[in-house]
C-alpha cells in the first residue's frame, strides 16, 4: 500500500502495508517489505506507482505484480472488504494522557530520537524492529502508535494490524505536532526536514 498516511487511514486493503511515498520510500520498504512475496501497488495515480516501482527496484525488491486500478475507490465499489486506522490529533493524545486513560503508547522513533524526548510511559519499540517486537505488546489493549510526523507510526501500525491488533491508533502529526501544540517537550531531531525519498542527508 504506497499512498499518504491519512488517506491509508481513511480505507485499505486489509493486511496492507502503510508506507509514504513522501517519507524515505526506499529505505522503509527495505526494512518492511518481505523480499519473498508479490507485491501489489495501491497508490492515488499511475505515475506514482511508476514511481514507486524504481524505488523497489533499487533496494532489490523486484516482485511486483502491478498496481490497483482506479485505487481503493475502486475496491471499494466492488463490494471488497477494507480496514481503518483511526488517526488521532495532538489535542485526543494530551487528554488521553492526562486523564490517564488506560492505553499503550509506542514511539517507533529511532532510539536517538527517543532519548532526545518522548511522552512519559511511551514505549519505544522502532518501527523496522516492530515485525518482530510486535509480540511484546498486548494485541487486546487499545494501542497508541506515534512518530515524528505520523509517518511511520502509520507504518507501524498497520503491522500490529497485520498481527491481529483489533484496537489501533495513529497519531495525525507525531510528536512534531505534539510538541508544536504546547503538550510534549522538544524533540530537535523531529524538527529536521524530511527529505524526497532516497536522499541521504549529510549534517555538517
Amino acid at each position: 500500500m504506497i499512498c499518504c498516511y491519512e488517506a491509508f487511514g481513511g480505507r485499505h486493503i486489509p493486511g496492507a502495508y502503510s508506507i509514504d511515498l513522501n517519507s524515505n520510500f526506499a529505505t522503509f520498504s527495505g526494512w518492511l517489505l518481505p523480499s519473498d512475496k508479490d507485491i501489489l501497488l495501491v497508490t492515488d495515480t499511475q505515475t506514482n506507482a511508476s514511481e514507486a516501482v524504481v524505488w523497489l527496484h533499487r533496494v532489490g525488491l523486484d516482485r511486483i505484480v502491478g498496481f490497483l486500478d482506479g485505487g481503493m475507490h475502486s475496491w471499494s465499489m466492488k463490494g471488497l472488504p477494507t480496514e481503518h486506522l483511526c488517526q488521532i490529533s495532538s489535542l485526543e493524545l494530551d487528554n488521553m494522557v492526562r486523564d490517564d486513560e488506560d492505553f499503550i503508547l509506542v514511539d517507533v522513533r529511532a532510539v536517538s530520537e527517543f532519548n532526545g524526548g518522548h511522552i512519559q510511559n511511551a514505549i519505544n519499540i522502532p518501527v523496522h524492529e516492530l515485525r518482530d517486537s510486535y509480540n511484546e505488546l498486548d494485541p487486546d489493549a487499545k494501542t497508541v502508535v506515534i512518530c515524528g510526523s505520523g509517518q511511520r507510526s502509520s507504518m507501524g501500525a498497520s503491522i500490529l494490524q497485520q498481527k491481529g491488533f483489533s484496537d489501533v491508533h495513529n497519531v495525525s502529526g507525531g510528536m512534531t505536532g505534539y510538541n508544536a501544540a504546547g503538550f510534549g517537550p522538544d524533540c530537535p531531531l523531529c524538527a529536521l526536514p524530511w527529505l524526497p525519498s532516497g536522499k541521504v542527508r549529510k549534517d555538517s
